[in-house]
C-alpha cells in the first residue's frame, strides 16, 4: 500500500510542475509580446528602415539613410560625412547589393510603379564637414513588392551627369547602402 501511495503523490507534484511550468512559458511569451511600457507591439506593417553607406569607388563617404513611413509616402534622412563640399545626389537603386566596386551591383536608379523617376536625383549641396538632407517621396512604401526594404540607396558625385553603371568602369557612385530593417541602436535613440 506504501508504493501506490508514492506513486500518488508523485502524480500530484509531477502535475504540479507541469502546471508551473505551463504558467512560466505563458508568462515568458506575454513578456515576449509586449515592450518595456506595458505597449503591444504593432504587428503591421514597417514603418522604418535604414541604409548605413558603405564607401565605393574609392571614396571616403560614410553615413546612413533613415526612412519612415507617412500617410502617403516615405520621408528619406540622409545623413553624411568624409567628403570635401559640393554637389552631390541621393537615389533609390532597384537592387539591394552595394557588393560592387563601383556601385554597379546596385541596379539602375528605382521608382515604385506609377511614380515618376526623378531623373537628377535628390540634390544636397555640402557645405561642410557633414551634410544632412530630408525629403519625402509620395507614392513610396517602406515594405511590399513595391517598397524600398530590399532595395539601395547610392550616393552620387556631382549635380549632373549619368546615373548610369557598367561592371568594372568608373562612375560618379560614391557610396551605398542596403535598406534594410533599422538597426537595434537607431531604434534606441528614437525612444
Amino acid at each position: 500500500m506504501r508504493g501506490d501511495q508514492e506513486v500518488v503523490t508523485l502524480e500530484r507534484r509531477d502535475r504540479a510542475l507541469v502546471a508551473g511550468a505551463v504558467a512560466i512559458a505563458a508568462l515568458l511569451i506575454a513578456g515576449c509580446e509586449s515592450r518595456g511600457d506595458g505597449a503591444k507591439r504593432d504587428s503591421g506593417p514597417p514603418t522604418m528602415a535604414e541604409a548605413r553607406f558603405r564607401p565605393i569607388g574609392g571614396s571616403s563617404l560614410t553615413g546612413a539613410t533613415i526612412l519612415s513611413a507617412y500617410d502617403g509616402g516615405v520621408r528619406m534622412q540622409v545623413n553624411f560625412n568624409g567628403r570635401a563640399p559640393g554637389q552631390y545626389r541621393v537615389m533609390i537603386h532597384a537592387t539591394g547589393n552595394c557588393s560592387s566596386p563601383n556601385g554597379f551591383s546596385a541596379g539602375p536608379p528605382w521608382a515604385p510603379p506609377g511614380v515618376p523617376l526623378k531623373e537628377e536625383g535628390f540634390p544636397i549641396l555640402k557645405n561642410d564637414d557633414s551634410a544632412s538632407f530630408v525629403v519625402r517621396l509620395p507614392g513610396y512604401r517602406i515594405d511590399g513588392p513595391d517598397g524600398v526594404l530590399g532595395r539601395s540607396v547610392v550616393v552620387h558625385d556631382g549635380a549632373l551627369g549619368s546615373l548610369a553603371a557598367q561592371p568594372g568602369i568608373p562612375n560618379n557612385r560614391i557610396a551605398c547602402g542596403v535598406v534594410g530593417p533599422p538597426s537595434h541602436t537607431l531604434l534606441d535613440m528614437l525612444k
